[in-house]
């Protein structure tokens, strides 16, 4: 089966060249020849007399004349900047414009006999290289949304473009896929500019889809089809489903070990914000959420919150249960006493042993201890000091009174000691 720039471009071939009356098919049998738009092209003119032409007459006949126009008169051209003719009488069209299209008579008169011939022109010019113009970088799905416009400059006849989506070709339904064709005439060189629009009802499943745009457009060895650049699209849509998932595993949780909850959820672009909550309480704002040493407490219920770029909200819960670890009674003496570490533990070494002391646990065990231990040095540091400073107190009482009034002064030991001796 044919392709479709292929049975297109026969169409474009067939309805651009010019039409050939009855009574014109009666004189002779028409050829039709395409000629490249700006060349020299040469038109013969095929006759019976030929080879013994005695008088020869060039006439045209274009879209834009209502009755044939001599154009060469026995050799001679009426306008020779465009036209000439050779000796054998056939008719040169020095630079072929769009105003060439169209029919061409050759009368070649011999005696009293008279032979005509017609020649159909197609005027083609391939345009230059399409562009392919997008007016957005996103689109909301489930929304008609203009994808782009492809530019075909300077072509004659009229460009043909198809549009392409991954591959398939587009085809214009008025609802899902519309397509706005605009031709604009250069009216100097008669040469066409087409463009065509296409919007696009896109969903969830086009995020990253391509489009790209084809021109067709017919030439000397049949047609010419040239590729734009493609564009790919950015699909925006609200959130349509949010579920948490459990890595490693989404069963009974050892106590001891540690898991990560992920929240998922099916919108584009990705959550603008994330709220992880348990029994009411905020546990954190990323798209995951990490519990190192599961313990019993860890239990409960996990909620995770999202939001997209509309700041709608959609939630997914998550139940954790917990399994206890069995506790090792069967300790050796070394086990005993580092009994209150591993008691305190809530994980598990590689090898399925004697858990890791809980790092958490013992950094709060040496804090506080420390703490403790500053606490009763600074009693005991407070005691000895006020003491100290309480007898060197009395001292001084002391020695201020006995230097005013030695009776008054209370006795020492040396004055006790002399009135025993008496």
């Amino acid at each position: 089966m044919a392709s479709a720039p292929a049975l297109l471009c026969a169409f474009l071939i067939s309805v651009s060249a010019p039409p050939v009356s009855a009574q014109e098919q009666r004189e002779s049998a028409p050829v039709r020849l395409l000629a490249s738009f700006g060349l020299k092209h040469k038109l013969s003119c095929t006759s019976a007399h030929q080879n013994s032409i005695q008088t020869v007459q060039w006439l045209q006949k274009t879209s834009s004349m209502e009755r044939w126009e001599e154009i060469a008169e026995l050799s001679v051209p009426v306008n020779k900047e465009r036209f000439q003719v050779l000796d054998d009488g056939s008719l040169v069209i020095l630079s072929v414009g769009v105003e060439d299209e169209g029919l061409f008579k050759c009368r070649v008169g011999k005696d009293s006999t008279e032979d005509l011939s017609v020649t159909s022109v197609l005027v083609y010019k391939s345009p230059s290289e399409p562009v392919l113009k997008e007016r957005f970088l996103t689109f909301t799905a489930g929304a008609l949304s203009e994808i782009g416009t492809c530019i075909s400059d300077d072509g004659h006849p009229i460009s043909n473009i198809i549009w392409y989506k991954d591959g398939k070709e587009v085809v214009a339904n008025g609802n899902e896929a519309q397509v706005e064709v605009h031709i604009i005439k250069n009216q100097n060189t008669q040469l066409y500019t087409t463009e065509s629009t296409l919007s696009y009802t896109l969903t969830k499943k086009d995020v990253s889809a391509a489009f790209e745009c084809l021109v067709v457009s017919p030439s000397q060895g049949g047609c010419v089809v040239q590729r734009s650049r493609s564009i790919w699209v950015d699909v925006h849509y609200a959130i349509e489903n949010v579920e948490i998932e459990v890595e490693p595993s989404d069963e009974l949780i050892d106590e001891g070990g540690s898991i990560t909850l992920k929240c998922r959820a099916d919108t584009n672009p990705p959550p603008i914000e994330y709220l992880w909550e348990k029994d009411g309480k905020l546990l954190g704002t990323l798209d995951q959420y990490t519990i190192q040493a599961v313990s019993k407490r860890d239990e409960g219920s996990y909620q995770c919150t999202v939001f997209d770029f509309n700041f709608n909200q959609r939630s997914a819960l998550k139940e954790i249960r917990v399994k206890a670890r069995e506790n090792n009674n069967a300790l050796d003496g070394e086990g005993r006493g580092n009994s209150i570490f591993t008691a305190g533990s809530h994980s598990k070494d590689g090898h399925g042993g004697p858990g890791t002391l809980n790092r958490a646990g013992m950094v709060i065990g040496i804090i506080v201890t420390l703490s403790l231990v500053a606490f009763f040095i600074s009693v005991a540091y407070y005691i000895c000091y006020h003491r100290q400073k309480k007898e060197k107190k009395r001292l001084e009482d002391f020695e201020e009174t006995r230097a005013m009034d030695p009776e008054k002064a209370p006795p020492t030991a040396e004055t006790l000691e002399g009135e025993q001796e008496q």
